[in-house]
């Protein structure tokens, strides 16, 4: 059965023995602004898992291996099954999805319904990866948007780590009573992901806030959503509730800005003539690089991608520095056509500079442009797009 966005749905059975009937829940939430614009969705509607979107989860961790054979789709949910059975040298299995499209900054949604018995971890999350293992390389932000230990299926936790290269991180997040049974119903959780904050949302009611600097810490990467549900025994295996089942009915991600920068996955709406060089000083995030460049005329611009049509504010942030240019030109292209102002790198403070408020087209639609003046480094980073209306 399809669902539509735009509506409520109870929960429906998916197909396998281990799952039990449904119960009347709470209606679907959405996300807090109305600004937000769906950009990547599962409604889980068809008869499989939808490789194109998704990879399994195939590590082994605590007290299971993860198997592609436990989750399923079918009856409007994605199921991951678990079981106790030998495999990987463990003697439980659970599973999970892990999405091949890398998010950063939006509002991310599910509506789950967790197992029954002790000895499980259900969790909806966000870190880089590809599900061979949970701790990939390249990991930075981990944001957890629930996780649920089942000897204590009320205990709700949010985290939001940052990650060190070194395997050290920083950590921030809170614990409570949800006021239900989370294994007994459908309940649906979001979390609002900013530059400086991530807000978790229980049936729609913002329950934790996450605050943090982008400049103090790691937790500004483009991430996977990982829908997942592992061993992990902390009070005991129940045994007796096996096979098991957790459900998850959609994956809907929103955005209501974006970015573009000159490294990462948005570099390739970037583009440069002159000679540029990679600076040693860091851009709007830790781990972002800003670039620099004294030839005459040198230009970067910055493409936009827009989530929808709308009015929004433009940012460029501004790298401060005595040795810059003192006349760059900055030309915004929006649909109203071209507006031009000038902007001095030498004084004021580091941080992102309000360009205006201008209607843009969704899609690949608008630009910024800075142009170097006649003295000082041009310096480049990034521009930032916020829908206001």
């Amino acid at each position: 059965m399809r669902k539509p966005l735009s509506l409520g749905a109870a929960a429906l059975l998916a197909l396998s023995a281990a799952v039990l009937p449904v119960a009347a829940t709470p209606a679907q939430a959405a996300p807090p602004s109305s600004l937000y614009s769906l950009v990547f969705s599962d409604e889980f509607n068809g008869t499989t898992v939808d490789t194109t979107k998704w990879n399994y989860r195939t590590d082994v961790k605590r007290e299971s291996a993860q198997r592609p054979q436990n989750v399923t789709v079918g009856g409007g949910s994605l199921t991951i099954n678990l079981k106790k059975e030998a495999f990987a040298g463990e003697q439980y299995t659970g599973g999970g999805l892990i999405s091949k499209k890398k998010l950063r900054y939006g509002y991310y949604e599910t509506r789950a319904k967790t197992s029954v018995g002790a000895g499980w971890h259900p969790a909806f999350w966000a870190m880089a990866g590809d599900g061979s293992t949970t701790a990939p390389a390249d990991r930075r932000t981990e944001i957890d948007g629930f996780e649920f230990d089942m000897h204590q299926p009320r205990r709700i936790h949010h985290n939001v780590h940052g990650w060190y290269a070194d395997g050290t991180k920083t950590s921030r997040g809170s614990a409570y009573d949800v006021g239900y049974d989370s294994s007994a119903a459908f309940h649906t959780y979001g979390f609002e992901w900013a530059e400086s904050t991530v807000k978790f949302y229980v049936d729609g009611t913002l329950k934790y806030t996450a605050n943090y600097s982008q400049t103090c810490c790691t937790e500004h990467d483009y991430l996977s959503v990982w829908l997942t549900a592992i061993a992990v025994d902390l009070a005991g295996m129940d045994d007796a509730a096996l096979p098991a089942a957790v459900q998850f009915d959609y994956f809907r991600y929103y955005q209501k800005g974006n970015y573009t920068d000159n490294d990462g996955p948005t570099a390739t709406r970037y583009s440069e003539t002159g000679t540029w060089v990679t600076s040693s000083v860091h851009g709007h995030t830790l781990e972002n690089t800003s670039r620099y460049s004294e030839s005459p005329g040198a230009t970067a611009t910055w493409d936009a991608w827009l989530p929808s049509a709308g009015t929004y504010d433009v940012y460029i942030y501004k790298i401060a520095n005595t040795n810059s240019d003192t006349h760059s030109k900055i030309d915004v292209t929006h649909n109203g056509g071209t507006s031009s102002q000038y902007l001095d790198y030498t004084t004021g403070t580091t941080g992102w500079v309000k360009l205006g408020t201008w209607s843009f087209a969704g899609g690949f639609n608008g630009s910024v442009k800075l142009t170097r003046g006649t003295t000082g480094y041009a310096r480049a980073d990034a521009v930032r797009f916020d829908r206001v209306s």
